[in-house]
């Protein structure tokens, strides 16, 4: 008779514990269906104004009535593939350095420097962009040093990078996302089971033929995901690139890969909507529609590279196992 009760009450608790673990669970889906429906409706007054033309590259508002947001979407394809091609192969070095060619104490030093760095908020490297467009983007690209008559005849004089760009805010986004990408392959390229090193070692293989032909092979399932994620924290970062690129809308760039010039992406474009930086603070509920539009058009882009990773890490694994 004790040992039922005993068990009757362990029960109840057991199933006290998954209503509240049902309940939890259940909070992000509906903070994610609350955040889409938000989106939708507020956007209702951006479709209906401006039409298809919200997937045009043409921002020109007014009489013409024309807020293309293409533009931005190809701001965002771009200054987080600038990002994403300076801080792959610097945090995929970083965790190899970590893992198979260990050099002492200059990896404890490595992993310090990588921990301050993410604790680092992104402002602070947002306040950076003067530093780096007085270092590097100037001299390098902007003409520092030529004399007036000598910037004149650089066609089109207009289009020098003299106050920031879209090379700009992807130098100071991947110093973001390297103390983030950097734990990630660490932590893929640890996973790796030891066995296959001491088989390749025992095969005569040296460090660099293990490396290139067993380990980041069996990694390239982690590494991938974490590429993405880091794709994904680009994206949404938006002082950085306020400061950086600015929240003027433009068409697309030309030629289609010019990153000297300011594209201001999806993120920076939200900001600017949602406080009227655009145009007359009358247009305002027509501004925040379209900001919410930007930002329904941000979250689909997401959602297509969470799609993408989880069919790459799949096919990877797939791929390991036959």
């Amino acid at each position: 008779m004790q040992k039922d009760i005993i068990f009757k009450k362990r029960k109840s608790r057991w199933s006290g514990l998954k209503i509240v673990a049902f309940i939890l669970a259940f909070i992000p889906i509906l903070a994610l269906s609350g955040i889409i429906m938000s989106l939708v409706l507020n956007s209702r007054v951006a479709i209906h104004t401006a039409g298809w033309s919200l997937l045009s590259d043409t921002y020109k508002p007014g009489f013409q009535g024309s807020y293309g947001l293409l533009g931005a979407v190809w701001g965002t394809f771009l200054i987080t593939l600038v990002a994403i091609i300076i801080a792959t192969p610097v945090s995929l070095f970083l965790a190899v350095l970590a893992n198979d060619f260990s050099i002492g104490f200059l990896s404890a030093i490595i992993r310090w420097t990588l921990g301050v760095l993410s604790g680092i908020p992104p402002i602070i490297f947002a306040a950076m962009a003067p530093v780096f467009f007085e270092l590097f983007i100037w001299p390098k690209f902007a003409g520092k040093g030529l004399s007036e008559p000598a910037l004149l005849k650089m066609a089109p004089y207009s289009a020098l990078p003299l106050d920031g760009s879209t090379l700009l805010g992807g130098i100071l986004l991947a110093l973001l996302i390297i103390p983030f990408l950097a734990p990630l392959f660490d932590d893929a390229i640890k996973n790796i089971s030891h066995t296959l090193k001491e088989a390749s070692f025992s095969l005569g293989a040296n460090r660099w033929h293990t490396l290139m032909n067993v380990t980041l092979p069996s990694a390239i399932s982690g590494i991938s995901s974490a590429i993405m994620m880091g794709i994904l924290t680009a994206m949404g970062e938006s002082v950085i690139v306020a400061f950086a690129v600015g929240f003027k809308l433009d068409s697309i760039p030309t030629p289609l890969f010019d990153i000297l010039k300011r594209t201001a992406p999806l993120t920076t474009v939200i900001v600017g909507f949602s406080a009227g930086g655009f145009t007359p603070i009358s247009n305002g509920p027509l501004l925040f529609s379209i900001g919410n539009f930007a930002g329904l058009m941000l979250l689909l882009v997401a959602f297509t590279i969470l799609g993408i990773s989880t069919y790459l890490q799949n096919r990877f694994k797939k791929r390991l196992i036959s």
